[in-house]
């Protein structure tokens, strides 16, 4: 007999996770399992630090999805036309189309990216993430978590007065730098006022510098940024369409906001066809959500996943780092 269970995880944090949206030490994440005789998969909820919904919403959510789901599912696309035709928050679909694919590979004696038809990748390299913080703590972070390691620093700024905290980060690490803005500024002017400031520095690309909801200055800051502008909250969902290349070099997909698997390479598949650079990119979660993310890694440009090694401790160790290369646990 099947049957599907949801259990928080509590995911205390080795740094003070801060960025314009808000401030947290800790994490609380869901775990969906499917099971079926010896059989199991699992999925990870993991949630925007801030905004959008809480456990509890996720929780009355899921009673909705156990009232409607068959006991008996015929296959994986018969369960996300299951998932489609409910009204079903996307980090919830995402964590149960996971635990069902997890299932499907146990079952077929595969792994999820045969059961999905997606070439295998054994290790991808991430970026690591250092949050908002004061110009006086930057050189022992940056020490103390031995950063150099990775091929580039994702750097959470909150206002235009942070070129000091990001010189500061130049100071003590050489490679290329990815700025996340999480939209912390109004408009084009004031963005681009900031980056002429940042002259002479290794940046890779800025992350949303600009609310999602004035693409118009989306749009202008696109055409005088002397930096690539990656959307980030500004891709949920939904289709990438035309107008992302007005606004945007590239895009960062995340499982959990896409809804799952299928909807993330469509995601990914409309953006290579727009000609834009693709980013996986992750919350803050276990390795869990992070394995998922990484079994649609073949062909993306950049990563991001770097969200289970901001834990104290992984509860799943489904992952591991080496060199700031990540690796599936189950090739040791």
């Amino acid at each position: 007999m099947s049957k599907w269970t949801i259990e928080k995880i509590e995911l205390p944090l080795n740094v003070d996770w801060k960025i314009s949206r808000g401030q947290t030490n800790t994490k609380e994440n869901l775990v969906i399992t499917f099971r079926e005789g010896k059989l199991q998969g699992r999925g990870e909820v993991s949630f925007l630090t801030g905004t959008g919904p809480r456990p509890r919403d996720i929780e009355e959510s899921f009673n909705e999805f156990l009232s409607v789901v068959p006991k008996e599912v015929n296959g994986l696309e018969d369960f996300i036309q299951i998932l489609e035709e409910g009204d079903f928050p996307a980090n919830l679909k995402c964590a149960l189309e996971t635990a069902y694919v997890g299932f499907l590979g146990e079952l077929m004696q595969e792994s999820p990216q045969r059961v999905l038809g997606i070439r295998d990748v054994s290790n991808i390299e991430t970026s690591m993430t250092i949050p908002h913080m004061e110009t006086s703590e930057v050189s022992e972070h940056i020490k103390k978590h031995n950063l150099s390691r990775f091929c580039a620093l994702k750097i959470k700024i909150t206002s235009a007065s942070d070129v000091q905290f990001l010189q500061e980060v130049a100071k003590y690490y050489d490679g290329p730098l990815r700025i996340d803005g999480n939209e912390c500024f109004s408009n084009a002017q004031e963005c681009l006022s900031f980056l002429h400031e940042l002259e002479g520095l290794n940046i890779q690309f800025i992350e949303q510098p600009i609310t999602h909801l004035n693409f118009n200055e989306s749009i202008k800051l696109r055409q005088e940024s002397p930096y690539m502008i990656f959307a980030d909250e500004s891709v949920q969902d939904g289709r990438i369409i035309d107008d992302f290349q007005l606004g945007f070099h590239g895009i960062n997909v995340k499982l959990s906001k896409a809804g799952g698997y299928y909807k993330a390479q469509r995601q990914l598949k409309e953006a290579r066809e727009l000609g834009l650079k693709t980013m996986l990119g992750c919350m803050v979660e276990s390795s869990l959500g992070i394995s998922c993310a990484m079994n649609i890694a073949h062909g993306v440009d950049y990563f991001d996943l770097d969200g289970f090694l901001l834990l104290k401790e992984d509860p799943m160790k489904l992952v591991y780092e080496e060199m700031g290369k990540l690796y599936f646990s189950h090739q040791q």
